[in-house]
């Protein structure tokens, strides 16, 4: 039992009419005299901490210590100082918020690590109070350009209580034709294009003058200009993502240093047993389509060959390629919500378009009639037989040890952000990833890619505090991440009835 002697002699002294002063001194000298030195010994005096929020009988989750249960986590300022059992308390607490967490779970911050802030310009004002409301408190936007998203950047950087960690990528660094050139409303000016590594070059230096966190690579490079883009964000020390050029094998992109790989593109070509052959078509039509439009020509070489592609897989083959990329560290962002939208199609379910209520009139409009259409039409087959690719594939990269992050894509295909990052999750579960292992893809998983690890993805000591406080425990239910209680970010306390104050100024604006 503990015992604090300044506590019990204040409590008596406040009964009694004698001179505080005077009657301490002589209380003290008979506790003093009615225990022995030994005793005296043992009585622990307890520091007292003062913290700004304190929660208390809380169970943790986190995917370095997995379930801890009854702790008590004390914040202050915008770090965790203390992760304890609450059972055997070291120290008192000085804490103007204290919350009971009995029966809820606290977890770090979620990521969507594949995110584009302007693709749809209409929506950009109001991703941030989504993701926030969701417990999304950092994402990593994967294209968009810079004088669009080094902005919204800035918008985070100055207000990050109320806004998620944001890293950007800059534009898509694609080659000629370019894909994402602004042709179209399905292809907004996303990308740039460079057909030499001198114009390359004169990209990366763009970038690098904006402090990107990242760059991001796409299919329409040539080897020779992704080769030297490569070469220097590694002087540079700066990662890159994004999808494998159609003129390379995944082997030669990972060996040359790309640090991970969005929607496993491209993966299934390099899998296949006829997996030369098909290169050396892709080099022809890529060759001969220089004239034509960029997303025309990327859509014509995917449906002449990834049905193919999925359909001759060799495991052999597979397990070669799996087996570099675990390598090299060449990390896999699978983006499940989108790539098994058109067979899952979960865009149907009420929950889903419930959550449309809260973006722009203009884009709520338009998302409850196209999903509603597309939702009518017939799923191919080749479609299936893609999804069943996709989710297999995700066994066999835990298999191989491949890492793991977890992103979504968003806002494109009917991607509400924040509440589709949950819809990833349960994907990757039903891939067969663990609820844990599903939970440290979109926490720290993230934080290891940018080097983040030693502030941020686990509940513990020194991180920073962005947490989310949950209502049912999410190892037992994946979905369970999305009961959220609270959330707080850069550690300032968001409680429900915040959330939903941010949610509901959502609702209904033009």
């Amino acid at each position: 039992m503990k015992f604090n002697i300044n506590k019990a002699i204040q409590k008596i002294s406040n009964r009694i009419t004698f001179s505080p002063l005077n009657f301490r001194q002589v209380l003290l000298l008979l506790l003093l005299g009615a225990v022995s030195c030994q005793s005296i010994q043992k009585i622990p005096f307890l520091p007292t901490i003062n913290s700004d929020l304190v929660i208390k009988n809380i169970t943790v989750i986190d995917a370095k210590n997995g379930l801890q249960t009854n702790r008590i986590i004390l914040i202050k300022g915008n770090k965790i100082i203390k992760n304890e059992p609450a059972e055997s308390l070291s120290f008192e607490v000085d804490s103007p918020t204290v919350i009971d967490g009995k029966g809820k779970y606290l977890l770090p911050g979620l990521w969507d690590a594949h995110v584009h802030l302007s693709f749809i310009k209409e929506l950009t004002p109001s991703m941030f109070p989504l993701f926030l409301a969701h417990g999304v408190t950092s994402i990593r936007d994967t294209g968009g350009q810079l004088h669009l998203v080094t902005p919204e950047r800035a918008k985070a950087r100055k207000d990050p209580q109320n806004t998620p960690r944001v890293m950007i990528a800059g534009p898509l660094l694609d080659g000629v034709p370019t894909v994402y050139d602004g042709s179209t409303n399905t292809n907004p000016h996303l990308g740039v294009g460079a057909g030499t590594i001198e114009e390359g070059n004169k990209l990366v230096d763009e970038m690098f003058a904006a402090d990107v966190d990242l760059l991001k690579v796409y299919e329409m490079l040539s080897p020779e200009v992704y080769t030297s883009i490569i070469a220097r964000a590694k002087k540079e020390g700066i990662v890159v993502t994004g999808h494998v050029p159609l003129s390379m094998d995944v082997i030669e992109a990972s060996n040359l240093g790309l640090n991970s790989m969005e929607h496993l593109r491209n993966l299934e070509f390099a899998c296949a047993s006829d997996w030369e052959a098909l290169k050396d078509t892709r080099r022809k039509m890529l060759f001969d389509g220089q004239s034509a439009i960029g997303s025309t020509l990327r859509r014509n070489i995917h449906s002449a060959q990834r049905s193919h592609a999925v359909g001759n897989q060799d495991a052999t083959r597979r397990t070669e390629v799996l087996k570099v990329l675990a390598k090299n560290n060449t990390w896999q962002v699978p983006t499940l919500s989108i790539m098994t939208a058109s067979t899952e199609r979960f865009f149907l379910r009420n929950d889903w378009q419930d959550s449309y209520k809260y973006l722009p009139a203009s884009v709520k409009e338009t998302w409850i009639e196209n999903s509603n259409k597309f939702g009518q039409t017939d799923i191919l087959e080749d479609r299936k037989a893609y999804t069943n690719w996709v989710f297999e594939m995700i066994g066999h990269l835990k298999t191989a040890k491949v890492d793991i992050m977890a992103g979504t894509d968003c806002p494109i295909f009917y991607l509400t952000p924040g509440y589709s990052l949950h819809e990833e999750l349960a994907l990757l579960v039903k891939g067969g990833l663990t609820p844990l292992e599903a939970i440290e893809a979109a926490t720290l998983k993230p934080a290891q890619y940018f080097s983040l690890d030693e502030e941020l993805g686990l509940v513990q000591e020194g991180m920073f505090a962005d947490l989310i406080l949950l209502d049912a425990n999410p190892l037992e239910d994946i979905r369970n991440t999305k009961k959220i209680n609270a959330v707080i970010r850069d550690g300032k306390l968001h409680d429900r009835q915040a959330l939903d104050q941010i949610l509901a100024g959502l609702e209904g604006k033009e």
